[in-house]
Formats: structure tokens, C-alpha cells, sequence
């Protein structure tokens, strides 16, 4: 039988699709990018935003269209909060809970059936009424040049507008051996760059009886022989300690490179999203990750809209992101969720407005861009290649400081490192020329 799959959100759940991927593969499936060829359709869905809702029910209803005979496993967390919906849908077979990913072809391969689970409540929330770290593995990643690896699932934090926690439960640590084991695996199937991932990437090991830290981890994958390049995703600035900074500073394969999510600039706001810094946290600790470590690029999160905001406010979070200067921004407006303390807020921020605010970020992530990439301009750089544009005859890949570089040449496959003389911007892309591959 054929199957297709499609993921929603973030890293985690690429890789958790990876993984129950390979589960489907193992027991004989054969993958199809086709809809009408695909026996089986397996949505890992998101709910972090209302629109990630709208995507997932869009996505079953096209694929039953499409091809009303085959059957569809839903997966991830939008059925967590809505699996009695997801169940009650035309074509859906099975409704899958994120602990219950590890087991997904047992339970299809068992008749597909789901019972109603028993739940309870919670202050007033409906919660699966247990959590545990969900036992999954990969030893490739499909589609990828840099290979993702999950090494803790859930949050201890409460922001206000967050549904996460709600969905993913309490942080959950992955034992340190079985992260090393996945890495020198993926290193033997041709990855040289691994991205560890999670939902709250900063508090991995406290739920260890020892502890194993974030840092512990990091120098467990250093000594791997051909593992090039140790990635960190997401991390909260509050996870951000001096430790982790200084093992950033002193292990070659760590990426220089971190995304530390703002949400807003504005102290006042900050305290209603429940965050748990404020503006000059921040801008102090971006400081002092660039005094200690060489090349360090930021990226992060902007919220636009949250209930309250006003203009005061907006601007507090632009001369912020003037201040630390991040390479790229990742803008999204605020969707009120169910179940949040802040969707109870009344002081909502009219779409018009919010669609003011986020042209305004676009216009300054431009300028913001630019004044990073010339940071780097005359520089030999080590450039992982991701895609090709052959009928240009551009290859572009990523610096381990997480720079985007095009290279006017077919030299390179994806996965290789090139050895590339950056020179030049060219249509808003930092350009250079191969000198070695």
C-alpha cells in the first residue's frame, strides 16, 4: 500500500513525521507524493495559530476529495484539543494523540478504530489524563540536507497566549545516549549538520534525576567524528545561560547561530504575554553573546497585535530590533486561542492596524538583512549546500551562522560543503564564488 504524508509547524513535528515515516516504510508501506495513488494520507497536524486550524481541515477535506476511497490518520497537536472533531470528519480513520505517535502503525495496522480516551479536568481544561516522552527514532530525514533530532517534548513556561503547553504537556527530557546513538546515525547516512530541537530546547535534562544539560549534550556531539555541525533551534532567552554561551564560544561544531524568540520590545506587553524577561534582558544578553562568540547571528519571533498593544508599545519593539540587529524575523500576528489566559483580553488590536504593524517589520527585516550580510562581505565562508537552482545554475546554501549564500555555479550537491568567496548582494541574496569543493 501507498501512503502520503504532510506535516504542520514547526521542526518537531518534521521530525516526529520523519520518524513515524520510517515506521510506515518498515512494515512494507511505500511513500507517494500522488494523492489518488495514495492508499493511506497521514496529516501531522498544528494548532498554534487559528490558521494552522483552518490548514489542517483544509488539507483533510482536499485529500478525501481527491481520493474518498483511501483512509487518513491525524496525527499532532490540533487533535489533541479537537480529536472528538478531527474523528467526526469525512474520511478520517484514526485520530492520533502526540504520546501515542511511537505506536501509529500498530494502531492503524489494528483495525484503525479509536475509542473515546478518558479525560479530565484541569482548571477548567479538558487534558489526556496521562503524559509521558513519546519513544521516537529516526536515521534519516527525507527531503533534508540538515537532519532535526528531538531531544525533549513540552513546556514548563505559561505564556498567555501560548496553547502549546496545553497540547504538548510538561517538559520531557530525551536520555543523552539515545540523542548520541541518533546522531552518529543520521552522520552515517551522509548528515553533517544536526539541529536539535524541541518545544522548550533550554530546559533539557531538568527532569533528569541526574542532570544531563543542554551544555552536557552539546559535548557529547562535538567529539562525534564527522558530524560537522551542531545546530540549536529555538531557546528562550531566560535558557540562554552563561554556560551555554561559553560552550557556543569554545566547540567549533556549534553553530554560532541561535534563535531566541522577542514577541515584542515593550516591557508592558512582555508582562501581559507573561514572559518571563524584559527589554534589557534581552538586548544585555544578545551583548553578550556577540562580546563572547565569534560571527554570532541572530534570528527571532515578533508578535504583531497582541491585545493591547498601541503604537507606544510597537515602537519599543522596533528600536529593539534596531538595537540587536537580527538577521531575520519571523512575523506573525496574534490569533487568540482557546483555553489561553489571553484570549479572555478584550482590548483587541483592529486587523487593519495589525496589517500596518507587520509591513512596517518586513520593510525594517529588509534593512536589518542587508546590514548583517555585510558584515560578512570579502569573507571565505564554509557554505552547506541546500538546494540548486539548475535551470539558473545557482546553487545556495547556509553558513553555520545560519547567512543564506548563492553561488552562480553547479558545483555542489545538496548535502556538500563549498568553500565560497562571498563578494556581493545580488536581488536582496548574499553572493559569492567557489573556491574549493
Amino acid at each position: 500500500m501507498k501512503v502520503k504524508f504532510a506535516t504542520l509547524g514547526c521542526r518537531l513535528n518534521q521530525y516526529e513525521t520523519q520518524a513515524i515515516r520510517e515506521q510506515f516504510l518498515g512494515r512494507g508501506f511505500e511513500e507517494t507524493q500522488d494523492s489518488k495513488e495514495a492508499g493511506v494520507f497521514v496529516l501531522n497536524t498544528c494548532t498554534v495559530t487559528s490558521e494552522s486550524d483552518r490548514q489542517s481541515r483544509y488539507l483533510i477535506r482536499k485529500f478525501h476529495r481527491e481520493n474518498p476511497e483511501a483512509k487518513i490518520v491525524v496525527t499532532g497537536c490540533y487533535v489533541e484539543r479537537n480529536e472528538r472533531e478531527i474523528r467526526s470528519m469525512p474520511g478520517v480513520t484514526l485520530a492520533v494523540l502526540n504520546r501515542e505517535k511511537s505506536e501509529i502503525v500498530d494502531l492503524f495496522s489494528a483495525g484503525a478504530g479509536v475509542q473515546p480516551r478518558p479525560m479530565c479536568i484541569s482548571g477548567g481544561l479538558v487534558r489526556p489524563s496521562t503524559r509521558r516522552y513519546s519513544p521516537l527514532f529516526i536515521s534519516r530525514f527525507e527531503g533534508r540536507t540538515r537532519a532535526y533530532i528531538k531531544v525533549q517534548d513540552g513546556c514548563n513556561h505559561a505564556c498567555s497566549f501560548c496553547k502549546v503547553v496545553l497540547v504538548r504537556g510538561p517538559a520531557r527530557s530525551r536520555p543523552l545516549e539515545e540523542i548520541v546513538e541518533e546522531a552518529k546515525r543520521l552522520r552515517d547516512h551522509g548528515f553533517q549538520e544536526v539541529v536539535l530541537t524541541g518545544i522548550q530546547l533550554g530546559s533539557y535534562g531538568y527532569d533528569f534525576e541526574k542532570r544531563q544539560m543542554l551544555v552536557d549534550l552539546l559535548k557529547a556531539l562535538a567529539v562525534i567524528s564527522g558530524l560537522k555541525r551542531v545546530r540549536l533551534s529555538s531557546i528562550e532567552p531566560t535558557d540562554v545561560t552563561d554556560e551555554l554561551i561559553e560552550a557556543m564560544a569554545s566547540l567549533d561544531q556549534v553553530c554560532p547561530h541561535l534563535h531566541i524568540p522577542l514577541q515584542s520590545g515593550d516591557d508592558r506587553i512582555l508582562e501581559r504575554m507573561n514572559r518571563r524577561y524584559r527589554r534589557e534582558f534581552y538586548v544585555d544578553l544578545v551583548r553578550r553573546i556577540r562580546q563572547r562568540v565569534n560571527d554570532f547571528v541572530l534570528t527571532t519571533d515578533v508578535m504583531v497585535g497582541f491585545p493591547g498593544e498601541e503604537d507606544v508599545h510597537f515602537d519599543q519593539t522596533l528600536e529593539l530590533l534596531m538595537e540587536t540587529k537580527p538577521y531575520k524575523l519571523h512575523i506573525f500576528p496574534y490569533s487568540a486561542r482557546e483555553g489561553t489566559r489571553a484570549a479572555r483580553f478584550q482590548e483587541v488590536v483592529n486587523e487593519q492596524e495589525v496589517r500596518r504593524r507587520k509591513q512596517i517589520l518586513f520593510m525594517l527585516e529588509e534593512k536589518l538583512r542587508r546590514s548583517v550580510q555585510e558584515r560578512f562581505m570579502g569573507r571565505t565562508m564554509d557554505v552547506l549546500v541546500e538546494d540548486q537552482h539548475v535551470p539558473r545554475g545557482w546553487v545556495f546554501g547556509r553558513t553555520n551562522n545560519f547567512v543564506r549564500v548563492g553561488v552562480p555555479s553547479e558545483i555542489g550537491c545538496p548535502g556538500d560543503f563549498v568553500k565560497v568567496e562571498v563578494n556581493r548582494v545580488e536581488n536582496g541574496e548574499l553572493v559569492g564564488d567557489v573556491i574549493d569543493h
